[in-house]
């Protein structure tokens, strides 16, 4: 399913989808219908049939659709694999929230490196991770093929920090700060709930060569 091109409209519900049923598994859920789906996702019911049956996917009556099933197909159509590498730029307050945000390590999102340029904090570790230097962004970055990025740092810090993840290749930006930030057409910038943003992004990192 991965070389098909769907619409933005499909992606962005599958990305629905797909965090509602990592989170009904996680509670030993074996089986969904489209009505749970429309119910929890606010999707029509109707919508949701429409869209499986677009992406070949069956479901037995009576019964419902399969969960791991449905995570399978889901994540081949986003391209989504386990253990997506993640960095973090911004050891604040905010950073240190982010960092003891469990849920994205449930659906496979692992931030790798933190960085900071705050001297009192660089060099100590935050829930297990070592705070670096901002010096050695770039470096990491393209040593470690890393390519998306959780932006929490100041304001006046933002935009700053913005172009440097640019120009280091990071072509997904989940902006935590409370500033709209710039970038080039081809870098992603989303903000809003992560893990649903961070769904959608894959499937256009995935269909542009991009690797993880």
């Amino acid at each position: 399913m991965k070389n098909f091109i769907f619409s933005e409209g499909v992606i962005q519900r599958v990305s629905q989808y797909l965090r509602f049923l990592i989170e009904l598994k996680d509670i030993g859920k074996r089986t969904v219908t489209s009505s749970d789906i429309s119910e929890n996702t606010k999707i029509n019911s109707a919508e949701i049939r429409r869209d499986l049956i677009n992406l070949r996917i069956k479901g037995k009556r009576g019964v419902g659709f399969n969960i791991d099933a449905l995570i399978n197909s889901f994540n081949q159509i986003l391209g989504h694999e386990a253990n997506v590498k993640l960095i973090l730029v911004g050891a604040g307050n905010l950073g240190r929230a982010i960092l003891n945000y469990q849920i994205l390590k449930k659906f496979g999102f692992n931030i790798e490196y933190v960085f900071d340029n705050n001297e009192k904090i660089i060099g100590k570790k935050i829930s297990e991770k070592e705070v670096m230097d901002i010096i050695f962004l770039q470096d990491v970055i393209n040593e470690n093929n890393i390519r998306v990025a959780i932006l929490a740092v100041s304001q006046s810090s933002a935009q700053k920090v913005t172009d440097l993840l640019v120009k280091s290749g990071i072509k997904v930006i989940i902006n935590y700060t409370s500033v709209p930030i710039e970038a080039p057409p081809h870098v992603n910038i989303q903000t809003n709930d992560p893990i649903e943003k961070l769904l959608h992004t894959l499937y256009y990192l995935s269909n542009t060569g991009q690797a993880f």
